[in-house]
């Protein structure tokens, strides 16, 4: 509707208050839809939580891969089909024995089992009569080279006079070269007793002999035991320490036929109260004694939690009978999740730090849920300390609290 001067005032209002209320009513409209489009990026943003690799090893954060759940929507066979057992080792990579090189007795002790020892750290102290007998085995022989070397000078210098034959020339010049090895065969010996260069030279320039033999670790590790008291004679090559660096352990577990046939290499299993381990390798026979197949496990991440020698048992995924249609779903433990208001959620691993996931849960075993949502198989989710995750994503709402998985007969939600 046009206005024109001929309108009268009373109804000019009422056409120009129309025209402001259907500008404002058009004004609200759009900006709502934008602040609807906008709140799904408000929330993935807020849910994104920032924490560097050193905030995370500082805070404890221990991450569990998520496994793959085959019995979603599925047939599922008995829980004691899914059970393996076994024993903790330490790879061969990670090992190192420090064995004595000579022959002797125990006359010191420098340190004890558990400790953690750096590279070219003294361990045991023998008094070596055999060591002191290769030192000076090197004095003679450095000796010789001296004087072969010596003689070899001369009779180069008379040569060049005319004096002597070129047959005595090659004679001294094959003495000094046969010195030479003797000295270098003598000195590699000393270097197999722990010595170094600069210790070697130290002893040609005293001419002092010792008959204490000090072992020294060949890395930097932990000590896992070390065998001989003072007093105690050992042999030559007899193992009196080993040491064990830092990195992942091995399983070695026990399975039934029926469970190996349903295992793969790359398998990841769970670890109850510590992440998971990938199968490494499947044993191609029967164990004769009790009927079982060796599977090996590698530990995933290098968690301290596992100990050598300990006894743990690892879950593998149940068997399925698959049903078209059924959720996809992972597995994971019950300490990954936490609830905030109605909601369950969990924190996925990602270049940025952790994600905050809303997932649907439903127990799957004594310690593991069942997990529907936005995680894939092999996501790493943090199982532990969880404690800075909450606080970060405190400030954002009420800080989550730890949450027991649905019963697998109840809907997730149920009361």
């Amino acid at each position: 509707m046009s206005l024109s001067s001929n309108t009268p005032a009373p109804l000019r209002n009422v056409i120009l208050a129309g025209i402001l209320q259907t500008a404002l009513f058009t004004t609200l409209i759009g900006a709502h839809g934008a602040l609807q489009g906008a709140e799904p990026a408000r929330n993935e943003l807020a849910d994104q939580l920032r924490i560097s690799a050193a905030e995370r090893s500082r805070s404890g954060i221990v991450t569990t891969l998520a496994i793959a759940d085959s019995a979603a929507g599925m047939g599922q066979a008995g829980s004691n089909d899914l059970a393996l057992a076994g024993t903790v080792v330490a790879p061969p990579a990670l090992l190192a024995i420090a064995s004595a090189p000579y022959g002797g007795v125990v006359q010191q002790v420098h340190v004890a089992s558990a400790q953690l020892v750096r590279q070219g750290a003294p361990l045991v102290t023998l008094h070596s009569q055999a060591w002191l007998e290769v030192q000076r085995d090197y004095l003679q022989a450095a000796a010789q080279a001296g004087l072969a070397e010596a003689r070899l000078q001369r009779d180069t210098a008379l040569h060049a006079d005319g004096i002597i034959a070129t047959s005595r020339l090659e004679e001294s010049r094959s003495a000094a070269m046969l010195a030479r090895l003797t000295a270098d065969e003598r000195s590699q010996a000393l270097r197999a007793g722990g010595w170094d260069s600069a210790a070697i030279s130290a002893l040609q320039r005293s001419r002092a002999l010792t008959p204490e033999l000090v072992l020294r670790a060949p890395r930097a590790g932990t000590l896992l035991e070390v065998e001989g008291n003072p007093g105690v004679r050992v042999e030559a090559g007899m193992p009196l320490a080993r040491i064990s660096r830092s990195g992942p352990l091995w399983i070695e577990l026990q399975a039934s036929r029926a469970q190996a046939e349903r295992l793969r290499v790359g398998a990841l299993l769970h670890i109850p109260g510590c992440g998971s381990a990938k199968v490494v390798a499947i044993g191609a026979a029967v164990s004769s004694a009790n009927q079982s197949v060796p599977v090996r496990a590698e530990q995933q991440g290098t968690s301290d939690c596992l100990r050598l020698n300990a006894y743990v048992e690892a879950r593998m995924a149940p068997s399925p009978v698959q049903v078209k249609g059924a959720p996809q779903s992972v597995l994971l433990p019950a300490s990954a999740l936490v609830r905030r208001g109605a909601q369950t959620y969990v924190f996925v691993q990602n270049q940025a730090g952790f994600m905050a996931t809303p997932v649907q849960a439903t127990q799957a075993g004594a310690d593991l849920v069942r997990v529907q949502g936005k995680v894939a198989v092999g996501d790493a989710v943090a199982s532990k300390g969880l404690v800075v995750l909450k606080g970060s994503w405190a400030g954002l709402g009420s800080e989550g609290a730890p949450v027991s998985p649905t019963p697998a007969s109840a809907p997730a939600g149920a009361k």
